[in-house]
């Protein structure tokens, strides 16, 4: 029996080099695709009928087209996270907190935004993609394409027509001939990884909660698809009340069922085109942010910048002990969202988030969140409504018609992210095969489905209409 180990199969040629040769007859032939042989396998050559318009290779950008995927990107993925100073610091307090308390919190959440965000999700996560797909999904199907059941020898001097692969996932009949199936040496691995790998390959329990897990990932994803665009635009509208107090609860869930409907009818237009046009209300919600950040850090408490010391984070944890964990929850939605960095990964590419992320998006949150420490060192009562009590003179008005934009922009986010999972799951044979639709001709990985669209939509008006009484902040 042949080692698997030895067994290379490509199966990602270049398509200059499926052009269609004629046969003796003059008649055109199907383009073919050769398996690399291993040096066992002699002069016998196997063929496999590949369908060129099938192959699948990760998509390269020019300069040009990656600073419009960056640019694009701002206007999908930062919609959630970029709204997350609307309410950090009044859902960590309970009451006025005294100096050290918002220094703690100040300290974590920029230590949070720093590992979690930009080194884990920005700069390792990315990485871990499937042909440029991201998602739980991803990962899932990346590790079973370099696990292999155990019993998947080769006979000597054969291969077989149908790639070996882990019997972990059943894929896309025409999916799984377009993938490069690779395995590392065992010679190469440590003894640690080596027997991981093993492990996997024989437990067929490890495999089943494979599943589980990758299931159950989606399904949160998607479910947050139905909840956030809900919450994030009931919570927006009910901002309305600190102009006019007696907006009455049908007015409030009538306008938010009317802007998710609208919301939801656009997206035949595709990633591309909505992403372009949501683009500008980010930009310019992150560029408020970052402005009275630089307005409150001057005019009020320098001081707080010590925070970038981690010392506070772990002093604020010590010293109020459980309340101090308790408060963690808060500090969560400095974060809330950042699952569609890598979600979304498929719709855009890593260059382009890690761009968009580390030059704009993490500066200005960074500036917003150490402008209102500055504001409520001062102005202790402002921790109850952060954003607007720190706003400049005369900025009110219109800090609350770009919040409340940014606010219906950031159920985006979770709608891209559900498509893009969803695209995956289909491919695995783990959902029905339903109508998907490429919206770019330039970007690829920009899809919509239609029947999940109109799903979503209904769900998120149920939603919307069942907790009417949802009151900021709305996560």
């Amino acid at each position: 029996m042949q080692d698997p180990e030895s067994i290379q199969i490509n199966h990602r040629p270049e398509l200059t080099d499926l052009a269609p040769r004629s046969n003796d007859l003059g008649s055109k032939v199907v383009p073919e695709v050769t398996c690399e042989k291993s040096e066992d396998t002699g002069n016998r050559e196997l063929w496999e009928k590949v369908d060129p318009r099938d192959l699948k290779k990760k998509q390269q950008y020019t300069r040009l087209e990656m600073l419009w995927l960056a640019y694009q990107s701002i206007g999908v993925i930062y919609g959630d996270i970029g709204t997350s100073p609307l309410y950090v610091y009044s859902s960590t307090f309970t009451e006025e907190p005294r100096y050290d308390d918002l220094l703690g919190a100040l300290s974590l959440i920029i230590w949070t935004l720093t590992l979690m965000v930009s080194i884990k999700y920005v700069l390792i996560v990315l990485r871990a993609d499937d042909e440029g797909e991201g998602g739980t999904f991803a990962i899932y199907s990346l590790l079973s394409r370099y696990v292999w059941p155990s019993h998947s020898t080769q006979p000597r001097g054969m291969l077989n027509s149908t790639p070996p692969q882990a019997n972990i996932v059943r894929r896309d009949p025409r999916e799984e001939r377009t993938i490069k199936m690779e395995r590392s040496l065992s010679t190469d691995l440590n003894r640690t990884t080596r027997s991981t790998r093993s492990f996997l390959e024989r437990s067929g329990f490890m495999k089943a909660i494979l599943k589980i897990v990758g299931v159950l990932g989606v399904s949160l994803v998607m479910s947050d698809g139905v909840l956030t665009p809900a919450q994030s635009v009931l919570g927006a509208i009910q901002g309305l009340k600190v102009v006019k107090e007696d907006i009455s609860t049908a007015t409030i869930v009538g306008t938010s069922c009317g802007i998710l409907v609208l919301l939801f009818l656009i997206q035949p237009l595709g990633t591309s085109k909505i992403a372009s046009g949501f683009a500008p209300i980010v930009v310019i919600w992150l560029i408020f942010n970052m402005a009275f950040g630089i307005y409150n850090l001057v005019h009020f408490d320098h001081s707080v910048l010590k925070a970038f010391s981690p010392f506070f984070a772990g002093d604020y944890l010590v010293r109020n002990k459980t309340d101090g964990w308790k408060s963690l929850g808060g500090i969560l939605l400095a974060f809330t969202g950042v699952e569609a960095l890598f979600a979304d990964l498929g719709a855009f590419n890593r260059s382009a988030i890690q761009l968009s992320w580390l030059s704009f998006a993490y500066p200005c949150l960074l500036l917003a969140y150490i402008g209102q420490a500055a504001y409520i060192s001062n102005n202790p009562a402002a921790y109850s409504n952060p954003f607007f009590s720190s706003t400049p003179p005369g900025m009110f008005y219109p800090s609350l018609v770009v919040a409340i934009l940014a606010a219906v922009v950031a159920s985006q986010t979770m709608i891209t992210a559900v498509f893009q999972l969803l695209s995956q799951i289909i491919k695995l044979s783990y959902f029905p095969q339903i109508k998907v639709v490429h919206t770019s001709n330039i970007f690829h990985g920009q899809i919509y489905i239609p029947w999940i669209n109109w799903l979503l939509m209904i769900g998120t008006i149920i939603v919307t209409a069942a907790y009417s009484n949802v009151s900021l902040p709305p996560r």
